[in-house]
């Protein structure tokens, strides 16, 4: 056959003659390996991904405390030294309501009842609900707000709570000793703090604390100092079985939690809940003090 040359050097190939090329192809087996080795990396790498994600919301809850202390700090700074007043309905000496059986604290530093929006927590002059869960009106509206000024500072980033289908804006609770009442064991003895300088260790006195779930409901956390009524409160144990705590010298701890009794309380339990129970004693040995 006779050979034609064109503009190149060299033969070109006829017409009816067509180059091959090779196409490579991955096996099934090898397909196979490569989709095992991506499950395997994969299963090394996700449990990375979550304590990192379990740290970032320690973190951020952490800090929430420590922006909560602060402004607790500021406000007893500009306030004479006086607390910011942690029970919604009783007065600021704790000798009884605050003006009468329906009238509620207006100095709160939160009001409403984010478990179920009881009206026993309405502020009267609201009315009717505001929706209390979902709704920052009961934040926003108080004195202490001013010296946070984020909603999202009153909010553990691990609580997964909803009310009517919405995230409930609050999952701190405040001590009941700090310019509250000892509602459960008045008359022991036990100090309730009225002014910052009535606290005898502030790098040991709680001010706020992640509430557990099933017990937060108004801003203020009840403590059983003596025994009787088990946990009426409980904390989280959103944070691998620890809970949060924002401390009245301005620093944020995270607590352990040792006892099963306290890791699946789903409340009440009277004394059942608390005897040698080594989380309750940590929590009252924190809350307050016999003078």
């Amino acid at each position: 056959m006779k050979q034609q040359f064109g503009r190149h050097c060299g033969p070109r190939p006829a017409a009816s003659e067509t180059p091959s090329f090779a196409i490579a192809a991955f096996t099934l087996i090898e397909l196979l390996v490569v989709i095992a080795i991506i499950g395997i990396l994969a299963s090394m790498l996700l449990p990375t991904l979550a304590n990192a994600k379990l740290k970032a919301t320690s973190t951020i809850c952490m800090n929430n405390f420590k922006q909560m202390a602060v402004a607790w700090k500021l406000y007893s700074s500009e306030y004479n030294d006086e607390l910011v007043q942690t029970h919604l309905w009783y007065n600021p000496l704790g000798t009884g309501f605050w003006g009468g059986s329906n009238v509620k604290n207006p100095e709160a530093w939160a009001i409403g009842d984010v478990q179920n929006d009881n009206a026993f927590y309405y502020m009267p002059t609201d009315g009717a609900s505001m929706g209390y869960p979902t709704n920052t009106f009961g934040i926003t509206r108080t004195l202490f707000y001013r010296y946070v000024g984020d909603t999202k500072a009153y909010r553990c980033p691990s609580d997964k709570s909803v009310w009517n289908g919405a995230p409930k804006v609050r999952s701190y609770s405040a001590n009941c000793f700090m310019a509250g009442r000892d509602i459960l064991n008045a008359g022991a003895g036990f100090k309730v703090m009225f002014k910052e300088s009535d606290i005898d260790k502030p790098g040991d006195r709680w001010v706020f604390i992640d509430e557990n779930e099933k017990s937060i409901n108004d801003s203020f956390f009840v403590v059983d100092m003596v025994g009787g009524s088990g946990l009426p409160d409980s904390v989280s144990v959103r944070h691998r079985q620890s809970y949060g705590m924002g401390f009245a010298d301005g620093h944020g701890a995270q607590i352990k939690l040792h006892d099963s009794r306290t890791l699946t309380w789903t409340g009440g339990g009277g004394n059942a809940q608390i005897l040698g129970n080594k989380d309750w004693e940590n929590l009252t040995n924190a809350s307050t003090y016999k003078p």
